[in-house]
């Protein structure tokens, strides 16, 4: 049964170049989200990372754009050591 993904969020990173974009999406579209309450769809648009985030419930949208920022995060730390 589908449920009304009534809450959504849109999130657009800029990298420095289009490969850097491509790599954090790759990188993070391996973590699927748990369940039917939320979905998450990664794409890039040149040097852009873009999200979208939508869900049935306002603290689950809540609670997994947290979970994309602190992955993110990682990325870019991870990122930043290999420079």
């Amino acid at each position: 049964m589908a449920t009304e993904q009534e809450y959504k969020c849109s999130i657009e990173i800029k990298f420095p170049t289009d490969l850097l974009a491509q790599h954090a999406m790759d990188v993070l579209s391996v973590d699927e989200e748990i369940g039917d309450r939320v979905t998450k769809a990664l794409s890039t648009k040149e040097n852009s990372l873009l999200v979208d985030v939508a869900s049935s419930e306002a603290k689950m949208l809540r609670v997994s754009v947290s979970s994309f920022y602190d992955m993110l995060t990682v990325f870019l730390k991870c990122y930043q050591e290999f420079q």
